[in-house]
């Protein structure tokens, strides 16, 4: 059994680091096999699972919604397709299974259940909570309930929660401490509202190996929460962005105590010629940055699928639609880089 302290801690983290100037280099580029090479725009997030295996949507304009979710295996073989017909965009979970859990098209709130295989199991309604809202993040506690959040109906610029049991029992709506406050602070701003609006909607769910499950808001500090599957606040931690980089960009990953970020790099008003990732590693319990790393898009690209620590390895999804192929790329820092 896991233990965990029940106390909600608030953890500021410098953003000086040890580090700053590891540089990534790949170290082994694998293509994936079995992929339809029509398909070249990734849906967010990408997961992974404890056998470093990628889950992604690769999406063609012509087949819509009814594009696949894939199984890729660290060999980069496509091993199943999740049939996506009938769900919501890219609103997906890993099971601790292999299987998946998709949130269903329609008005009410339906969970599909998948099996490793790929094959349609079940399917459970969630019970509607106090507190309406659109779903956005989607992730499964390794114990089986489920965790949800999203924007509220009205208003739209709020954020709320939801922990459900595998059944869709509501569990309860936690309290998001740090959404309140920022809330607050923009009640009369529309300005300030949409861009919240627009930060709740890009935010990243996943389940780390700890048996929590963690919500980042891409914001500046960002702001990462650890929950219990019970919906407690046992960690709250508030991320400045390194030195030289922008917005968090869907990678969040939490393995071994390590929790792991990616950045967007800074260009200023350069947006287009802004190329390449800064990742920052921490200790997911104090927030400690323990590491910064710089990508340099010509040699390292793509998004996170997959991150191993001691030493740290960054595994990324890459796709080139000119050449019509993708490859996962395993990347560490560069020797005498730091």
């Amino acid at each position: 059994m896991i233990k965990l302290p029940l106390a909600v801690a608030l953890l500021v983290v410098s953003s000086s680091a040890a580090g700053q100037n590891n540089v990534l280099v790949p170290v082994e580029r694998t293509p994936i096999v079995g992929a339809d090479e029509r398909s070249f725009s990734v849906m967010f997030p990408i997961a992974c699972d404890e056998q470093g295996r990628t889950y992604v949507r690769l999406s063609r304009v012509e087949a819509g919604i009814d594009d696949p979710l894939l199984r890729i295996s660290n060999k980069g073989t496509v091993e199943v397709r999740f049939d996506t017909r009938d769900e919501m965009l890219n609103r997906f979970a890993i099971r601790h299974d292999g299987g998946v859990v998709m949130f269903r098209l329609g008005g009410e709130k339906f969970l599909d259940y998948f099996s490793a295989n790929g094959s349609r199991q079940s399917s459970v309604r969630l019970e509607v909570p106090p507190t309406h809202f659109f779903p956005s993040q989607l992730a499964v506690f390794q114990s089986g309930e489920i965790f949800v959040a999203g924007q509220q109906i009205k208003p739209s610029y709020k954020a709320s929660a939801a922990i459900y049991s595998p059944s869709g029992l509501l569990i309860k709506q936690p309290v998001l401490d740090e959404d309140e406050k920022r809330e607050q602070e923009i009640v009369s701003d529309s300005g300030a509202q949409k861009l919240n609006a627009q930060a709740i909607d890009k935010s990243v769910a996943t389940a780390g190996d700890d048996g929590l499950v963690y919500l980042m808001r891409p914001t500046n500090p960002a702001v990462v929460y650890g929950i219990s599957r019970s919906g407690e606040m046992l960690r709250t931690l508030q991320v400045p962005a390194p030195a030289g980089a922008g917005d968090p960009w869907f990678g969040l990953r939490v393995v071994k105590n390590r929790l792991v970020i990616q950045y967007r790099r800074d260009c200023g008003p350069a947006v287009r010629a802004c190329v390449g990732s800064i990742f920052t590693v921490l200790d997911a319990t104090s927030g400690k940055t323990l590491a910064v790393y710089q990508a340099d898009a010509k040699e390292v690209s793509g998004l996170l699928t997959c991150y191993a620590p001691d030493p740290d390895r960054f595994f990324l999804l890459s796709l080139s639609p000119q050449a019509r192929r993708g490859e996962i790329v395993e990347a560490r820092a560069k020797e005498g880089s730091q």
